[in-house]
């Protein structure tokens, strides 16, 4: 499993600097509104309304990251004290402008409270061991821990996230999804075969937070599967002591991954 530092989720952390969007568009609303009562935290949901945005108005996105272009030089992207030295440079911006100027409007990911488990289990499992990537500390994988919540159909696919980045910001990074040919993360994210999603974010030890976003072409929750509420998950809190404590450690720029 391909692992790295992800450099550019801090190049992503000057994003609401630099582009100031108003994001309060009717279509948002009705997403918010629609999420309010599914039990989601307020980084959740702050990303799954920022997919189904880029699903359903992909140009928008293309014109955010446009704007970046003034601060690339080469590979190094430089605005104000932020320095950060990527691994394709403006090209894999580029890139993922021109996929989305390519890509028509999808429908919004419908939310899965068995896949939202299935995330869950990952950060509980990451929280306590520090580790990172796709295996968990008992070597299984998606497929192997979405078991107990149900069943796919389609097909089931993974993203991860490490950070205390905002919604938009993880986002963002992985539509560029710099340093990875297959640009996985993006075309998860942005395919029309996956149509339910669950996420999970939480603390980790090493960089302060984590997200897990799992999408499957079509999930049946196993019987008497329930989505926690976000007060019931106290051992994946965002905020609060723990990590907090982590993301602000010797108030240095937080570590940041991708995967």
């Amino acid at each position: 499993m391909k692992v790295r530092l992800a450099g550019l989720l801090a190049l992503c952390c000057a994003f609401g600097l630099i582009v100031s969007f108003s994001h309060s568009d009717a279509s948002q609303s009705q997403t918010i509104k629609t999420q309010a009562r599914d039990g989601l935290s307020k980084d959740e949901r702050d990303l799954i309304n920022e997919i189904n945005e880029v699903r359903a108005h992909p140009n928008v996105y293309a014109g955010y990251l446009e704007k970046l272009k003034p601060f690339f030089k080469g590979k190094d992207f430089k605005s104000g004290a932020l320095e950060v030295t990527t691994q394709e440079g403006w090209s894999a911006v580029e890139d993922a402008i021109a996929f989305l100027r390519a890509t028509k409007p999808l429908a919004p990911l419908g939310m899965s409270a068995g896949l939202c488990l299935a995330s869950l289990s990952h950060v509980k499992d990451q929280s306590g061991t520090g580790a990172t990537g796709h295996k968990g500390n008992d070597s299984s994988f998606i497929e192997q821990r979405v078991k107990p919540f149900g069943t796919w159909q389609g097909g089931i696919g993974e993203n991860l996230a490490y950070g205390p980045e905002s919604g938009r910001d993880r986002l963002l990074t992985w539509l560029i999804d710099d340093g990875f040919a297959s640009r996985g993360h993006r075309r998860r994210i942005m395919s029309a075969d996956y149509k339910v999603a669950g996420v999970c974010c939480g603390p980790h030890p090493e960089y302060g937070t984590m997200c897990v976003l799992t999408l499957a072409g079509s999930f049946v929750d196993a019987t008497a599967t329930k989505a926690p509420a976000a007060n019931q998950r106290s051992t994946t809190s965002t905020s609060g002591g723990a990590a907090n404590a982590n993301s602000n450690k010797s108030k240095a720029p937080p570590k940041t991954r991708q995967l």
